[in-house]
């Protein structure tokens, strides 16, 4: 099959958060990570029908509490959303599409302290 290729774009509107998103390969969807996170392309296994982990921390390296945090991203093209294990955050809580769909996975994080991280995971599977 031709090579299919995803980008991922992210903005960060206060200089205080620092974002880092990255990925590892769940083939059979069950919603576990088949190694580590990773911040490299997958260029093995992430085949029609397997799934992705997204792991998407934001931490406040400022010296000022950060309030109001919203982290949203969007499930990319030609994947959606798996709730296998449904999409979680370490602070506030998160709204995503219903298993199946692609749309956007948001979390309301709320503030951050100083040296502060919440960590967004969730989950896609690639079009078959």
């Amino acid at each position: 099959p031709p090579v299919a290729n995803a980008s991922d774009n992210s903005t960060v509107i206060n200089g205080q958060l620092q974002l880092v998103k990255q990925q590892v390969l769940d083939v059979t969807c069950d919603g576990l990570a088949d190694g580590a996170y990773t911040l490299a392309n997958l260029t093995v296994g992430a085949i029609p029908g397997a799934c992705l982990r997204y792991q998407v921390t934001v931490t406040n390296v400022g010296t000022a509490t950060v309030n109001n945090v919203v982290v949203s991203d969007a499930t990319p093209a030609g994947t959606t959303y798996s709730a296998t294990v449904p999409a979680s955050t370490t602070v506030g809580g998160v709204v995503a599409p219903a298993n199946g769909a692609s749309g956007t996975i948001t979390a309301t994080i709320g503030s951050l302290g100083p040296g502060q991280s919440a960590v967004v995971e969730f989950g896609i599977r690639i079009n078959p």
